[in-house]
């Protein structure tokens, strides 16, 4: 659970790990940061506490905007001397502008907008990340399958050739069908595994599917279900 508050000084929104009362500046280069907003976004916002707003009483509000003792004995004095109610009447317009019942206090506030932007990007990142590396694992072969090879014509060369047609020089490429992509046997389907048994020091035999090509489906199966699972809004920015 974290806590916000805001730093008198500079106005700054400021975090705090209640756990274990570890401060938590808003700086995306610090680590205990960089842990809040991952918290957030795997844990959602209900994990953040606003900051504490205080609500100044009547006392607080009217000793805030009453003249200074000074300004108030001078306000006195001249009231004696010109017969006039300035002192009362300043007081009572404070009194009455600050009444009673303000009685103040302190309450949450809102979570700043922020925290969730801050999460959301931080989701939108790992979701990018993840679906680069999902696509890339899919565009490796099936080792069940193997792969073939793949020639194909490259130009090794260029050359000047007297066309006897038009009578002038021309450039022509000379190519060459290289191998651009080696050919790779299917793995085999089944491997034999001995098993021991240590009670009776005896050992067997069987045929299982090989462990290689069981363990490249499940990864290729679990990139897949990434790639599915993928907002096209982070596909889009891919592409883009």
């Amino acid at each position: 659970m974290y806590k916000l508050y805001k730093n008198l000084q500079t106005g700054e929104t400021i975090g705090v790990l209640k756990e274990s009362n570890t401060s938590i500046p808003q700086d995306p280069t610090n680590t205990d940061y960089q842990r809040f907003i991952q918290d957030v976004a795997e844990q959602g916002i209900e994990i953040v506490e606003g900051p504490d707003i205080h609500e100044p009483s009547y006392q607080e509000l009217r000793a805030a905007e009453y003249p200074s003792l000074q300004d108030q004995q001078d306000m006195q004095y001249w009231d004696q001397v010109n017969g006039t109610t300035v002192w009362k009447d300043t007081i009572e317009a404070i009194k009455t502008k600050y009444p009673k019942t303000i009685t103040g206090g302190t309450t949450v506030g809102e979570v700043p907008a922020w925290v969730q932007e801050a999460a959301d990007n931080w989701t939108f990142n790992k979701q990018l990340r993840e679906y680069v590396d999902a696509v890339e694992r899919l565009e490796h072969y099936i080792l069940s399958e193997g792969r073939p090879e793949i020639r194909e014509d490259v130009v090794v060369e260029t050359k000047e050739v007297f066309n006897e047609e038009t009578g002038e020089l021309e450039t022509v490429n000379v190519t060459e069908n290289v191998v651009t992509q080696t050919a790779i046997e299917p793995l085999e389907a089944t491997v034999e595994v001995t098993n021991y048994d240590p009670e009776t020091m005896e050992s067997t035999t069987e045929t299982v599917r090989n462990p290689l090509i069981v363990k490249d489906e499940e990864e290729r199966a679990a990139a897949q279900a990434v790639v599915d699972a993928t907002p096209q809004a982070v596909i889009d920015a891919i592409n883009s």
